[in-house]
């Protein structure tokens, strides 16, 4: 019976990693990224939102409600996303909800840097009413 039970953890752990979902359409790109922002994923991630950058998006969001953990790092990475979408004159919003990456912004005292939303629907400003 405890083998069952350690099974389903261990392939947990191992799917638990990481996913990075782009969705484009003609007013702005979503970025989600979910799981975990460790350091094995910053440098990819941070190449993933340069190429968005230069396609030259009407808007980018950058969705980070699915993380379980974000990294001192992984938040430099999207700072410098925020920082180089604002040099390009394209407007930007960060999505995030969770402890994960609310509490890091909060440490680091981020706020005011970060344009913070806490759900896509805020950030994209649809709404259902």
């Amino acid at each position: 019976m405890q083998a069952t039970t350690i099974r389903p953890g261990i392939a947990l752990l191992a799917a638990a990693p990481s996913r990075t979902a782009i969705t484009t359409t003609a007013e702005r790109t979503v970025v989600t990224v979910s799981g975990e922002l460790d350091l094995a994923r910053t440098d990819r991630l941070a190449a993933l939102l340069r190429e968005e950058l230069d396609l030259a998006p009407r808007a980018l969001v950058i969705d980070l409600t699915g993380l379980a953990f974000c990294s001192a790092r992984g938040l430099g990475v999207v700072l410098d996303a925020v920082s180089a979408a604002r040099a390009a004159g394209v407007p930007v919003a960060v999505v995030a909800g969770g402890r994960a990456v609310l509490r890091p912004v909060e440490a680091l005292g981020l706020e005011d840097d970060l344009p913070l939303h806490r759900t896509l629907a805020d950030a994209t400003g649809h709404h259902d009413h």
